[in-house]
């Protein structure tokens, strides 16, 4: 058979099943489209998005949706679908870890996918647990590829392991959530998931939370706390196990945070470390100008500067005015400040802005600009645009010239 020939039966072979499979699985696409909704069904077509997993079992077994999986071909489409869909709302970023973004999307939770990306369904495949979730709808050719075994597993309720995941442990504890369903698992498939467990080589907490945290919603990571300098083993961690159920958060639902910055989004879609530091146990991110940005906790992929290093190697301004080279705040004109001397406050605290946001202060351009040190131990917090301290010393005044090409820059 000349390979003309041959090219023109597998084309044809190829567009019967494509046919037969719009013909076969119309129902559950409409069904799928309708739940989507016009706009988030247009984003996932521009960006050639799959989804799959979960959100597919329900659609072929007549259950509820929780949750959409969506995977991406390449990083750039990820990035540009979550800057399409970015809102600045209370509720659309809950949750940014190493592997997903889960936010929520006119009322349905939505996992971003994001830990790896894949040209193919059969990459995801390859990347699951259990056959009863390889069921996919690729939305660059609108069709649905699932598992050859998918719909018999799911019709037998029955739990097969697929050894390449990759977060087996993880899949232990999805046993769980798919016995509350009906499906049963045999003690062999159990014990394949066990083996596949000890095959991990975990020297580390951190390589323990990436295969406990941040996926399928489950976030076991609060478990593996280690102190500064205190070493890690498996032994300690089966010890902190045991005794999770008498801490006082085990009965709390996890509180949501508000991730309200698109760029930190992106940079951890990227692997990219955000600089931080940590300083009277809040986080602050470090942003381009030097300035600092209270963070809801540590992001995914981080550099850490200490905070006393940041607070001590950093100048902080304050706007007072100027009367017969004495400088007396704005808010109490008894309260004096005196060149290359400390200032202690008179209540609770004295407040400053950074270098680069002296033009958010409430006295802006009003009088003279005075240049502080403040010890890292007289540091309380940053507040909106506000540096906290409880005293400082004043190294000196800001000529006015000086300042305003640094509010020009």
């Amino acid at each position: 058979m000349s390979n003309n020939l041959l090219n023109v039966v597998e084309e044809a072979v190829k567009t019967h099943i494509e046919t037969n499979n719009r013909k076969l699985y119309q129902f559950e696409k409409n069904k799928l489209y309708d739940y989507l909704g016009t706009t988030l069904v247009s984003q996932l077509k521009k960006y050639k998005c799959f989804i799959a997993g979960g959100a597919i079992t329900s659609i072929f077994t007549g259950t509820q949706i929780n949750d959409l999986d969506i995977y991406f071909r390449n990083e750039e489409s990820c990035i540009k679908f979550v800057e399409d869909s970015w809102e600045d709302r209370d509720d659309w970023i809950n949750m940014l870890t190493k592997k997903s973004i889960l936010m929520r999307m006119d009322s349905k939770l939505i996992q971003v996918i994001h830990f790896n990306f894949f040209k193919s369904v059969q990459e995801i495949f390859d990347s699951f647990d259990f056959t009863v979730c390889m069921g996919a709808f690729d939305f660059e050719t609108e069709q649905f590829i699932l598992h050859e075994e998918f719909l018999k597993h799911n019709s037998q309720r029955i739990i097969k392991f697929n050894k390449n995941t990759a977060f087996p442990i993880v899949s232990l504890l999805r046993v769980h959530k798919y016995k509350n369903k009906a499906y049963t698992i045999s003690k062999p498939e159990f014990l394949r998931i066990a083996m596949k467990c000890m095959d991990l080589d975990i020297k580390s907490a951190e390589q323990l939370k990436d295969h406990l945290g941040g996926m399928y919603g489950i976030n076991y990571d609060k478990i593996i706390n280690f102190s500064e300098g205190e070493e890690f083993s498996l032994d300690k961690v089966i010890d902190k196990i045991e005794d999770l159920c008498l801490d006082e958060d085990y009965f709390k639902k996890p509180v949501e945070v508000k991730f309200d910055d698109l760029d930190d989004v992106i940079d951890t879609i990227k692997k990219k470390n955000i600089k931080i530091t940590t300083i009277k146990d809040k986080v602050y991110k470090i942003r381009y100008n030097n300035t600092l940005k209270l963070l809801p906790l540590k992001p995914a992929f981080y550099e850490e500067i200490l905070g006393k290093e940041y607070i001590e190697n950093n100048k902080f301004y304050k706007f007072v005015e100027k009367e017969d080279n004495t400088y007396k705040s704005h808010w109490d004109s008894n309260f004096i400040y005196r060149i290359a001397e400390e200032a202690k406050a008179k209540g609770d605290f004295l407040y400053f802005n950074e270098k680069y946001e002296i033009d958010k202060s409430s006295y802006k351009f009003n009088g003279a600009l005075l240049e502080v040190k403040i010890e890292y131990d007289d540091f309380h917090k940053k507040d909106g645009n506000n540096i906290l301290a409880k005293k400082c010393y004043v190294v000196r005044e800001v000529p006015k010239d000086e300042y305003m090409k640094w509010v020009n820059e």
